[in-house]
């Protein structure tokens, strides 16, 4: 967990987001910026999509959620 990265503001969503705008946030985010869908700008879609990932891993589990907070 990087508490320097503020995994909210990746997602675009509030701290006080329940987990099903958390997880509608990632799903849009991840159509969005899939590598397999920018193929011209590969680089920044692996790295989007690396920071989308985390985010959602911490912010969508309970416990590290709260560790999180």
């Amino acid at each position: 967990m990087n508490v320097d990265k503020d995994y909210y503001f990746i997602l675009g969503t509030l701290q006080t987001a329940e987990d099903t705008v958390i997880r509608a946030a990632y799903k849009a985010l991840s159509q969005k910026y899939h590598p397999d869908k920018n193929q011209e700008r590969k680089e920044f879609a692996d790295e989007k999509m690396s920071d989308i990932n985390e985010a959602y891993s911490i912010l969508y589990n309970t416990i590290k959620r709260k560790q999180y907070d």
